[in-house]
C-alpha cells in the first residue's frame, strides 16, 4: 500500500535542474490511482526553439559527482472505503492518512560513458495506516517503508543508451525487490527517440489476515514491458506514443483490506463480520498513452497534453486527461499548472458486501481504488532555477514549492504539498 504514496509523490516531484530534459517519457502500466512501476517525474518545458532533449556539454573523463536533489512531500488522505476496519464493522471506515514523503536522489559518473543515478523515497505514513503486525487488525500509529532504486545509464556514442534499474522495498513485512533494462534509440539528431524497457518486481510478504490469522509467508510476481516513441514534428512540437504491458501472478491481494460479510446466527455465525478480500491468481494488464506538446515563443508557454486508456481482463476499462501548461514569467522562474480527470468502471468482482460466506476460491474485494468512480486533480508548482536568475542571485542550484488537490466521487480526496532544492555540480 505505501508505494502508492510514493508513486504521487513520484508525479509531482519534477526535477528542477538546469538541463533540458525530454518532454516525455512515461511508462504506461495499470489503473488508478497509479500505476505497478512509478512514472517518471513530469518534465520541465522546454526554452525555445527546439523542444528536444540536449545532452550537456563534457569536459572531461573520469568520476564526478554531477548533482543531487531533495524532495520533501507532505501528503493528507481522507475519507471512507468499505474494504476499511476503521469504523463500523458493516460501514465504510476512515481511509484518513498522514503521510511525510522525503526523497533524496543523487547523480555521478564514473566515466565519460557510464552515468548513475541513486534514488531514495521514504514513507511515514501515520492515522489510518495499515499495520500488517497489528493482531487486532485495527489503524496502528505509525508504518514506515523505505526504497532504494538505483540507475546505470552506458552511453558508447550518441546514439545508444542502454540502462539498467534496480532496487529494494521494505515495509513491515513486506520485501520487494524489482530491476530491468532499458534500451534507448536516438535517431535524426535526437528528432526520435525509440525505447524499450522490461521489467520484473518480486514481492515476499506474510499475509496477516483481518480476522488475525497468519498463513505464513506468500509472493507475487510482475513483468511489465514499455515500448515508448517520440518524435519531433516540428521546432515546437513533440508527439510521444507509449505501450506498456504487464502480467502478474501470485497472490494479489492485500491482507489489510476487507469485505463486510453477512452471517447467519442460526447457523452459530455472527450476524456481520469480515473476511479478507481474494484476487485471481494471474492478471494481465495493458495501457496506451498518447502525448501531444506545444511550445508557443511569443509566450514562452508549453502546453501539454495525455491521454491514457487502461484495460486488463477484469473488464477495466478505464480513460484518463490531462493537461499540462508550463509558463515561463522569466527565464529564471516557470509554473507549471495541470489538471487531470480519470474515469473508470469497477473491477468485475468488486462487491459492497457478501451475503453469507465466501467459497474459498471466490474472487472479491471492496477496495475504494477498485470500485467505479470519477476522479479528479488540478496542481500548480513554482520552480526557480536560479542558474538562470540575475547575477545577484545566481547560483548552481534550484527550488521548487507545489500543491496538489485529488478528489473523486467515492468520498476519497487527498491534499499534496511538496518542497524541492536541486544542485549541480
Amino acid at each position: 500500500m505505501l508505494r502508492s504514496y510514493a508513486l504521487r509523490a513520484a508525479l509531482v516531484f519534477t526535477s528542477v535542474t538546469a538541463s533540458v530534459p525530454a518532454l516525455a517519457q512515461t511508462k504506461a502500466g495499470a489503473s488508478e490511482p497509479a500505476p505497478p512501476l512509478a512514472q517518471p517525474p513530469a518534465p520541465l518545458p522546454l526554452p525555445p526553439p527546439p523542444p528536444v532533449f540536449v545532452k550537456p556539454v563534457d569536459d572531461g573523463d573520469g568520476w564526478r559527482f554531477d548533482g543531487m536533489e531533495y524532495f520533501f512531500g507532505f501528503f493528507y488522505q481522507d475519507g471512507h472505503g468499505l474494504q476499511s476496519q476503521a469504523g463500523p464493522i458493516d460501514a465504510r471506515g476512515s481511509e484518513r492518512a498522514l503521510v511525510l514523503n522525503p526523497i533524496a536522489s543523487f547523480q555521478f559518473r564514473t566515466n565519460k560513458q557510464l552515468k548513475h543515478e541513486v534514488v531514495f523515497p521514504i514513507d511515514v505514513v501515520s492515522m489510518a495506516s495499515a499495520d500488517a503486525l497489528d493482531v487486532v487488525s485495527q489503524a496502528s500509529a505509525v508504518t514506515q517503508a523505505f526504497s532504494l532504486e538505483a540507475t546505470s545509464t552506458y552511453s558508447p556514442n550518441d546514439t545508444l543508451d542502454f540502462s539498467f534499474k534496480w532496487g529494494p522495498h521494505f515495509e513491515e513485512t513486506l520485501r520487494s525487490f524489482m530491476a530491468g533494462p532499458t534500451f534507448t534509440a536516438h535517431f535524426a539528431e535526437d528528432n526520435t527517440v525509440v525505447s524499450l524497457s522490461g521489467f520484473i518486481v518480486a514481492d515476499a510478504y506474510d499475509p496477516i489476515q483481518p480476522n488475525a490469522k497468519d498463513n505464513g509467508q506468500d509472493s507475487r510476481v510482475a513483468l511489465n514491458g514499455n515500448l515508448d516513441i517520440s518524435q519531433v514534428l516540428s521546432e515546437t512540437t513533440l508527439l510521444s506514443l507509449s505501450v506498456g504491458l504487464t502480467t502478474q501472478s501470485g497472490d494479489l491481494q492485500t491482507s489489510w483490506s476487507s469485505v463486510i460479510t453477512r452471517g447467519d446466527p442460526d447457523e452459530g455465525e455472527p450476524a456481520v463480520y469480515r473476511t479478507g478480500e481474494l484476487f485471481p491468481k494471474n492478471r494481465f494488464r495493458s495501457a496506451f498513452v498518447f502525448r501531444l506538446a506545444q511550445h508557443i515563443p511569443a509566450s514562452h508557454t508549453t502546453v501539454k497534453g495525455t491521454y491514457r486508456f487502461y484495460a486488463d481482463e477484469n473488464r477495466v476499462f478505464a480513460n484518463t486527461g490531462q493537461v499540462e501548461v508550463f509558463q515561463y514569467f522569466v527565464p529564471w522562474l516557470y509554473a507549471r499548472l495541470h489538471g487531470r480527470l480519470h474515469v473508470q468502471p469497477a473491477i468485475d468482482f468488486w462487491v459492497p458486501y457478501l451475503d453469507g460466506p465466501p467459497d474459498s476460491n471466490q474472487a472479491r474485494t471492496s477496495d475504494s481504488d477498485l470500485e467505479k468512480l470519477v476522479s479528479r486533480e488540478a496542481g500548480l508548482r513554482l520552480v526557480l532555477l536560479r542558474n538562470k536568475a540575475p547575477l545577484f542571485m545566481r547560483g548552481n542550484d534550484s527550488m521548487g514549492l507545489g500543491y496538489l488537490r485529488y478528489e473523486r466521487t467515492n468520498g476519497l480526496h487527498v491534499d499534496f504539498a511538496s518542497l524541492s532544492y536541486a544542485k549541480s555540480f
